[in-house]
């Protein structure tokens, strides 16, 4: 097989690849191929006998977007590019007058696959886009600068927990990845979605700080525990409470300031209570949910879901039992287009009408793990596991029927212990019987991995009986209808750099807050 040289428009596109490539990502080939051509030949394309491209077709696109341009427009792209400044005026004069000749006639290098079978070919069209092998990061942060990779197409992040640690021998970007799952999805599409890390852990600070819920209403209901509460002063105040022989408890009425207390307690997103993760509730609005839809939850709880919800341009409708809560969230979605009705989450039919909503997320109580009330139909107040669950069969089995067809309905729950024999109830499994039994199939099960910074604390105590401390919830994705129409139901999933917007002026406001405190 020998390389030869050959007009662009010989050449053809193959319409038949499955890959493809975001505009950002186009942008940065068109910059690579700009300031360095010599590469085309390294690595011409491969074609074959009909000139139909089977591996390079980003690049026979690119050079086909270059072909358009003008010389002035290609020597704006060159003054783009990364490392053209550092080029010398001869060189760039070199790669200023290539482009210009090149643009009289386009041309590209290509290798013909001849020898290659229909079967062979096909074969190749993917394996020519598969990579092996993973990237030595700490190369790369070492022995490369960052932003020439990134310019040059490569993906890369930072985990924030490795920078909190002290592990500071990578210097890569401490942001989201920018590979297309993270474009479209905020976070990969995966079963598996793990919070703790830096990108996840980044975003749901500035929502939180956007939404201002730290479940103020319930304060303790759920960690009561001052060693958990406190970890941190608890951990580094170790040696001297041995030294003095004083609990935890002893140490901290009589050698802690308020100050400090207040302080530790800052460290915490929510103080002693089960707040919502507003990632989480903003992936469940975006990838089962669509603009401008109707949302609902029977067992609201938080403003967290109906906040994000509306703040991403649906309506939202929440049932929430308690009157203090209820009126604590209408007070925070004032000014959106979400409302919460006191009520029991077993009555929504009476609030919404049959077969009108688009999306039902709903996080409901773990029985007893956390009590909300004293209030005799508050399903986490019941006396038996059997009370509490007839409970979510009768609110659930309501809700399913304000639903319409062909949507989904998301239900994020965790297993519960009983405290008397510490053998699980199997909670999820009846989630799944009480939503199967309404006619609606579980058609997702996702896993949120959670931090695990206070359950570190109760693991060893745990382990005493040989129980596992649990660091994960589940998150059952029901559908109801026919999943063959989920495709005409539900547009493309696009998520555009608009829809960041009020994440980026809430870090720029919290990085000037920082400096003034400073």
């Amino acid at each position: 097989m020998k390389t030869e040289t050959i007009h662009l428009s010989q050449i053809q596109v193959n319409g038949a690849n499955p890959r493809t490539i975001k505009n950002d990502k186009f942008e940065k080939l068109i910059r690579s191929i700009l300031i360095l051509p010599k590469m085309l030949e390294l690595r011409p394309i491969v074609v074959d006998n009909t000139f139909t491209v089977l591996g390079g077709n980003m690049r026979l696109r690119a050079l086909s977007a270059i072909a358009e341009m003008s010389p002035a427009e290609i020597n704006t792209r060159l003054g783009e590019c990364s490392g053209y400044a550092q080029k010398t005026e001869a060189e760039r004069n070199l790669l200023r007058s290539h482009w210009e000749k090149w643009l009289d006639r386009p041309t590209a290098h290509v290798i013909k696959a001849s020898e290659l079978t229909d079967a062979e070919q096909r074969e190749f069209i993917i394996k020519d886009n598969v990579g092996y092998g993973e990237w030595d990061m700490d190369a790369l942060a070492n022995e490369w600068d960052t932003e020439e990779l990134v310019d040059w197409g490569l993906d890369l992040w930072e985990d924030k927990s490795d920078s909190e640690s002290g592990n500071s021998s990578s210097s890569l970007p401490n942001s989201a990845p920018e590979s297309s799952l993270f474009d479209r999805f905020v976070v990969p599409p995966f079963s598996i979605l793990d919070t703790r890390k830096g990108y996840w852990q980044d975003r749901k600070k500035k929502w939180y700080d956007i939404i201002g819920d730290m479940g103020e209403s319930r304060n303790d209901t759920l960690v009561t525990s001052l060693e958990i509460k406190y970890k941190d002063l608890y951990q580094r105040t170790r040696e001297h409470r041995k030294e003095l022989g004083i609990s935890f408890k002893e140490y901290i009425e009589k050698y802690v300031p308020k100050e400090e207390l207040e302080r530790e307690q800052s460290k915490i997103v929510a103080q002693g209570v089960s707040i919502l993760d507003p990632v989480m509730a903003e992936i469940v609005c975006r990838w089962f949910g669509f603009k401008n839809c109707q949302t609902f939850d029977c067992f609201a709880g938080d403003s967290v879901f109906g906040f994000v919800s509306a703040y991403l341009g649906n309506q939202f409708t929440g049932i929430e039992l308690r009157e203090q809560q209820a009126s604590l969230n209408n007070e925070r979605v004032a000014e959106m287009t979400a409302r919460y009705i006191c009520d029991d989450g077993q009555n929504v039919a009476k609030h919404i009408t049959p077969e009108s909503q688009d999306l039902l997320f709903s996080c409901p109580p773990y029985f007893d793990l956390e009590k909300y009330s004293d209030l005799p139909n508050d399903a986490s107040n019941q006396d038996s596991y059997e009370d509490f669950i007839q409970i979510l069969k009768n609110a659930f089995t309501a809700a399913v029927g304000c639903l319409k067809n062909n949507r989904f309905a998301v239900i994020c729950v965790g297993d519960v212990r009983d405290r008397k024999t510490g053998f699980y109830y199997d909670f999820c499994g009846d989630i799944k019987r009480i939503f199967k039994e309404a006619g609606v199939l579980l058609y997702n099960e996702i896993i949120l991995v959670e931090q695990t910074a206070s359950t570190a604390l109760r693991a060893a105590r745990y382990m005493e009986t040989r129980k596992v401390a649990k660091t994960h919830q589940h998150i059952l994705v029901f559908f109801k209808g026919n999943p063959k129409d989920i495709k005409k139901e539900y547009p493309k999933i696009e998520y555009t750099e608009e829809d960041m917007v009020q994440f980026e002026a809430t870090e720029t406001s919290s990085e000037s807050e920082t400096t003034e405190n400073e």
